[in-house]
């Protein structure tokens, strides 16, 4: 049997990325900024790693060739390289999380042939002088908008300074699988993926469909369809043998071998989004999106003044920004992180660092690994969501705190 908690330490109920309902089809259809889908060169992938792994095929990167990648990473976007046969050169950020173009300059760069950039939280990077970097050097710039879908910088829409960018629909839309890659370099397109199997595109529409109706986005379709997933889970129960297909949580995402990277990345290469996830990033209304996770950033930045032992690791919402995450920054994350994620925040980190990433003096990605909160802001949370994740950040990061002072203090004690 499960305890009887107080309301207060059970975990929260809330989506930890967007959930289909009917508010996917509310608010103007347009939005205020631009959108990397309606760039003109555009092909849907499975995935936005599946994406970067094409770009580096379509390029014919491969073994004996180096890609350049930022030092606070996701291992997707290093594993794609390594599938590849290539190898990763790790470059230092600064403290907005741009590239230090001052030290990448200095690099040994033999056979480096592309520089992966990333517009870190949705918050978007200056890119006028990576271009020009890029463009001395002669390697290829691919754009990291899998953070950003929405935005512009240096007088540019995101997307729209690589030779490539790479996008990922789960992020921003209501779809368990899909991503874009977008082509800004005349002989560079790749050929189309395949269609998936009639299996797969009935799942990621009933994966969609199941969360939507499963956190109440549905209206009266919730209870009916809720009960059919219920006994569709107990049948499916019954039958051991049978291979469910539910969809991965982007949140977790662990290092694979090369031999599985290079297996999985071919087949995901081959397989193009669902039609589902081509049809939502299509129909889906887009202002709703920026405004709400504007919205509910600005929030985050007024509740993050009161929760203890950390602060916003950006405290200005650009004008030109649709944020994916709002960064917190955290001086104690070991004794907090699985805790609040036990308790039910949308929170994740990109504390598993790729091996072999380098040290880098001037650099903070590394700290920013163990030390950036990640936090949901998007579009299907509430501002009472958002206050409810700040309260229980409160709890949890009040009570590390006294944890680690009466660490340290007994820690005293016993040198004395």
């Amino acid at each position: 049997m499960k305890p009887n908690l107080p309301a207060e330490e059970l975990p929260l109920q809330l989506p930890r990325l967007p959930v289909f309902g009917w508010d996917v089809f509310r608010g103007r259809k347009d939005s205020s900024l631009p959108c990397v889908l309606d760039h003109p060169n555009l092909v849907f992938t499975g995935s936005g790693r599946a994406a970067i792994a094409l770009a580096l095929t379509t390029l014919g990167i491969g073994r004996g060739d180096a890609v350049l990648v930022p030092t606070f990473h996701c291992p997707t976007m290093v594993s794609p390289i390594i599938a590849n046969g290539a190898r990763a050169i790790f470059f230092p950020i600064d403290d907005d999380g741009a590239p230090r173009l001052d030290i990448v300059s200095g690099m040994e760069l033999d056979n480096v042939r592309a520089m992966l950039v990333a517009h870190y939280f949705g918050l978007p990077q200056p890119m006028a002088l990576v271009r020009q970097l890029c463009d001395r050097l002669g390697i290829t710039l691919i754009e990291d908008c899998a953070h950003a879908m929405f935005g512009e910088v240096d007088g540019r829409p995101i997307g729209k300074w690589g030779d490539y960018a790479i996008a990922s629909l789960t992020k921003f839309l209501p779809v368990t699988d899909g991503g874009c890659l977008l082509v800004n370099v005349p002989s560079g397109r790749p050929s189309p993926p395949q269609r998936r199997s009639i299996r797969d595109e009935i799942s990621s529409v009933t994966n969609a469909i199941e969360l939507g109706a499963g956190y109440e986005k549905l209206g009266v379709l919730n209870a009916p369809l809720s009960g059919f997933f219920t006994a569709l889970k107990r049948l499916r129960s019954r039958t051991p043998s049978r291979v469910t297909h539910a969809a991965p949580d982007p949140f977790d995402q662990p290092l694979l071998d090369e031999a599985t990277e290079v297996t999985t990345l071919n087949s995901m290469k081959s397989a193009g989004a669902s039609f589902w996830g081509k049809w939502i990033a299509r129909a889906a209304h887009r202002e709703r999106i920026v405004a709400l996770r504007r919205r509910n950033y600005q929030h985050w930045l007024h509740e993050a003044t009161t929760i203890p032992g950390a602060r916003a690791m950006k405290p200005l919402l650009p004008d030109s920004a649709a944020p994916y995450v709002f960064p917190l920054r955290v001086d104690n994350p070991e004794a907090s992180y699985l805790a609040i994620r036990a308790a039910g925040v949308p929170i994740f980190r990109w504390d598993e660092l790729w091996p072999g990433t380098a040290s880098i003096s001037g650099d903070v990605g590394i700290d920013w690994a163990t030390h950036i909160f990640q936090l949901g802001c998007h579009q299907d949370l509430s501002l009472d969501d958002v206050s409810r994740m700040a309260d229980r950040l409160r709890q949890i990061l009040a009570g590390s705190g006294l944890q680690s002072r009466d660490t340290r203090q007994m820690g005293v004690a016993s040198a004395t």
